[in-house]
């Protein structure tokens, strides 16, 4: 089935992964990558459920997460599921950058936010946008970039306004993120099958061992 979302190009990107509504009507995410960026897809699905929580991932040294949640639906089951999420993905090699729609309003206190802040500094996430990201009779902060910005500390924020949608874009800058371009980089690796295990073991057999059995830190 077509969706409309198919028809979006952006120069120079390629559109990492996406996530659609089927039930509902409104929100989608999506992840575009640069097209000198490699990077895979990791499957979240199973945490997924339509207004409560929309996600989709791409990940390579670097995982960037979107998320949408209505504010309608059940806080809880979208924070525990979260959390879910975030065990699963979190690795001291991986670095995190989460892009969400969670309508949580983050220029005001609450009881979400609080919870919220709590759960993503427990794995050094912190928020970076610290100005309106819609505004129409009110001003709010609904949409959220989450960061560890201890360790990026050189980074800048700012506002996009391009018209498609009632919120403005953040776009952020990190000025000390480096991507490792792994084109250039060579594997090799043993191809292991019945063939080559029925080669390998006669060949075991011709080694004496004599090197191992008289070192002493073998015994």
């Amino acid at each position: 089935m077509y969706n409309e979302s198919d028809s979006i190009y952006l120069m120079n990107y390629n559109l990492g992964d996406k996530f659609c509504k089927n039930s509902f009507k409104n929100g989608r995410v999506h992840i575009f990558v640069r097209e000198s960026i490699q990077f895979i897809n990791v499957s979240l699905i199973t945490f997924c459920k339509e207004e409560d929580l929309e996600i989709h991932l791409s990940a390579y040294t670097i995982c960037t997460v979107a998320i949408y949640r209505s504010p309608s639906r059940n806080f809880q089951y979208f924070l525990n599921n979260f959390e879910n999420i975030l065990n699963s993905i979190y690795s001291n090699s991986i670095e995190i950058i989460i892009r969400t729609d969670i309508n949580i309003n983050y220029l005001n206190d609450s009881t979400y936010k609080q919870l919220l802040h709590s759960l993503l500094a427990f794995y050094c996430l912190y928020s970076i946008v610290q100005f309106p990201t819609r505004i129409h009779t009110s001003s709010s902060a609904i949409g959220n970039i989450f960061i560890n910005n201890i360790k990026f500390d050189n980074f800048s924020t700012y506002p996009f306004v391009n018209g498609m949608s009632d919120h403005d874009v953040q776009i952020t800058v990190i000025h000390n993120l480096s991507v490792q371009n792994f084109n250039n980089y060579f594997y090799f690796g043993q191809k292991i099958d019945k063939c080559s295990i029925t080669d390998f073991n006669p060949k075991l057999s011709y080694d004496s061992w004599d090197d191992i059995f008289m070192d002493k830190h073998y015994l």
